[in-house]
């Protein structure tokens, strides 16, 4: 009951975080700076996206129906050099003579992006060509009090008109898409000038003449246009439902014809010849040009890339703002309520960061995938950190405080991983054990028992203290859970909570550095005490139970239990009767031969188990053990192999040049075997391996 009532608070605590978090983003979003800020970092991030082009299956070649004639810098050049003059002295009759150029070399519909509204002399002349080729569009600006629309003549003899205002985003002013029509009652409907000259261009090809759908605007997210593979338009997805424009990879431009030229009859026919022209500025000086995610353009490329996407249908549009919202709230929730039940802060920023990464290769998916753009990135991003911080706000005032006096009070008897699980899982400590794989240490001092009858206790309990914080420190640190003390003895355990996969390596390393603390600690017990102490080690590796035993209520002890573990304290036991420091069992020797040197010692049947084991002693760090160390131990296990093959002879020689040249004490052991073995032979059975009697 204590579990669920526990769950049920945090997670009344996470609703109410998520829900001043979500207030607190809203607020912020429609401040009047931050808002702003938080605005143009959204744009920011969706003008990224629409410069990713190297999407596999999609089709970013341009549609080889377009081409633009641009009144450029040639264009504009003084008449001697075939120029027509400044833009202020153009005349109407130069459009005209494009126009019929044009017709001639087959241009299925002309888009003049040019508004022709002031009368001039020259009005019917241009009105009656634009008639005669039937397939000229023009345009009008539309506003909030007025529209604007090209002189009478012109607007009754071109094909169609159409509007065009740009939207500029109010934030950065970027041009990310077209309205495809708007209404009013006052001036009526009407469609964009680029659908304009697509429909007319449609018309040709399809040999039939449409009309514009009554009901185009009347379809939830998309604007109906065209009969056929072009009928449903989507769009955007925003408030202002445009038509989004995917723009094309930087430096990949439309076939583009210089104004001048088409004027004199000197271009490339293939070029114009079934196609869609549009005709405008590109020269520098006229200043026709827009910002848009892919740099500074100019407008009539922006009609001509409008009109690539839908012709492509490489359509873009915005995921719907309340499946944003429900991502944002769901994952504000999900993860105040995660990071709340992280115990660790360490792992709380971890888990954040990993999952602000994982939320950008989202987005990024998102648009790769489906083409489909989140429209508030950054909110979201807002969220990941504000639930990060407010989550460990909550465990700090709520859980840390308490918990970490009473994590310092435990600290002082049990190890800390211990210390850590038992608060983590407080309300499930209860009898049991799991079996696994871990590593085990004994240790015990030779002779503790006459050191101890002659000091006086004050001075027997400050010996200890110094000696067992020495070691105690190490295999903390080594990542080691000391188990228990007996009075000199230690017993501790890798692996016990599954923190450590190189558990019978930190062991080992745990092992040797004990043994070097105590030469040092040696120095101060000889000058204080009168005496200097030698510790023996025993290690092994297998499966033990491990869990808690006693009495549910009473008294609880955390250990290990099994053949590994009893193993592991003949081990240190059997160090005497070698007169080595540590001992190791196989599985511990076999899995750290690359980092450490080890002695085969012997096959030996350790009290209490009838099968033999092979022990080895553990000499030092792998590229820390001196050549004549090294040449001891290649000497000694020559000699072991002749007397376990009942060479005794030869086997004592070796063992006697040991004891001379290095007073070995695994030599004397064997000498005095060897010898006894002389003597009185060995068994007829005998395999060389050793039954110890004492534990």
């Amino acid at each position: 009951m204590k579990i669920k009532n526990r769950t049920l608070i945090k997670l009344i605590y996470s609703s109410l975080i998520t829900i001043s978090i979500l207030v607190f983003v809203f607020l912020l979003s429609n401040a009047p700076l931050i808002g702003n800020a938080i605005s143009y970092s959204n744009l920011g991030l969706r003008s990224i996206l629409f410069n990713i082009k190297e999407i596999p299956g999609k089709d970013y070649t341009l549609h080889p129906s377009l081409t633009l004639v641009a009144i450029d810098d040639r264009t504009l050049m003084d008449p001697e050099f075939w120029g027509l003059g400044r833009w202020q002295d153009f005349k109407r009759t130069n459009y005209a003579q494009v126009i019929e150029n044009l017709n001639a070399a087959g241009a299925i519909t002309i888009g003049i992006d040019v508004l022709f509204s002031e009368k001039t002399p020259e009005d019917e002349m241009l009105a009656e060509v634009i008639k005669k080729a039937g397939n000229v569009i023009l345009w009008n600006s539309f506003g909030n009090d007025r529209v604007l629309l090209p002189v009478p003549v012109l607007k009754e003899a071109a094909y169609a008109i159409g509007y065009f205002q740009p939207y500029l985003d109010p934030v950065n002013e970027l041009v990310y898409g077209i309205v495809p029509g708007v209404t009013s009652k006052r001036f009526g409907d009407y469609e964009s000038f680029s659908l304009k000259v697509l429909r007319k261009y449609l018309d040709v090809i399809n040999n039939k003449e449409s009309k514009v759908f009554s009901d185009a605007h009347d379809y939830e997210g998309y604007y109906r246009f065209y009969n056929g593979k072009y009928e449903y338009i989507p769009l955007s997805g925003n408030r202002r439902n445009e038509v989004l424009i995917n723009y094309p990879l930087k430096g990949v431009n439309f076939p583009e014809l210089s104004f001048v030229d088409v004027y004199h009859n000197r271009f490339e026919t293939s070029l114009v010849k079934d196609k869609i022209v549009f005709i405008w500025a590109t020269a520098t000086a006229l200043h026709d040009e827009f910002l848009t995610p892919i740099g500074i353009i100019p407008g009539v490329t922006i009609h001509m890339n409008f009109l690539n996407t839908i012709l492509k249908q490489n359509y873009l549009s915005y995921v719907s703002p309340t499946i944003e919202y429900f991502i944002i709230g769901f994952l504000t929730l999900f993860l105040t309520l995660f990071l709340i039940h992280v115990e660790s802060r360490s792992y709380q920023i971890l888990n954040s960061a990993l999952t602000l990464f994982l939320w950008v290769l989202f987005y990024a998916f998102v648009f790769v995938v489906s083409f489909r753009i989140l429209s508030y990135p950054i909110q979201l991003i807002l969220v990941i950190i504000m639930s990060t911080s407010w989550a460990m706000l909550y465990k700090y005032m709520y859980e840390e405080k308490g918990k970490r006096l009473l994590k310092n009070t435990l600290s002082q008897y049990l190890a800390e991983d211990l210390v850590t699980s038992v608060l983590s899982n407080y309300e499930e400590v209860k009898l049991g054990g799991t079996k696994k794989e871990v590593t085990l240490f004994f240790s015990d001092i030779a002779g503790f028992t006459t050191i101890s009858e002659g000091m006086d206790p004050e001075e027997l309990v400050r010996f200890l203290s110094f000696y067992l914080k020495d070691v105690s420190d190490i295999i903390i640190k080594e990542r080691g859970f000391i188990n228990k003390y007996v009075g000199d003895a230690v017993m501790a355990i890798w692996g016990a909570f599954g923190l450590e996969k190189r558990q019978s390596y930190l062991a080992c390393k745990s092992a040797l550095m004990q043994q070097e603390a105590i030469k040092q600690r040696n120095i101060q017990f000889k000058q204080d005490f009168g005496f200097t102490i030698t510790v023996r080690m025993g290690i092994n590796k297998g499966l033990a139970v491990v869990g808690n035993i006693g009495s549910e209520g009473r008294k609880i002890e955390f250990t290990a239990l099994g053949d590994t573990v009893n193993t592991a304290s003949r081990l240190e036991g059997i160090n005497k009767m070698y007169g080595t420091l540590i001992c190791v069992g196989e599985s511990v020797a076999r899995d750290e031969r690359e980092h450490f040197i080890f002695r085969k010692l012997d096959s030996i049947m350790v009290k209490g188990k009838d099968l033999p084991v092979l022990i080895y002693e553990l000499v030092g760090l792998r590229d820390g053990v001196d050549v004549d160390v090294l040449d001891k131990i290649a000497h000694f296990e020559v000699a072991l192999g002749l007397y376990q093959s009942k060479h005794f002879e030869e086997a004592k020689k070796i063992f006697v040049t040991l004891i001379e040249n290095y007073s070995d004490g695994p030599s004397k052991t064997f000498l005095e075997r060897t010898e006894n073995y002389i003597k009185n032979g060995c068994p007829e059975d005998w395999k060389g391996d050793y039954r110890a009697v004492e534990k």
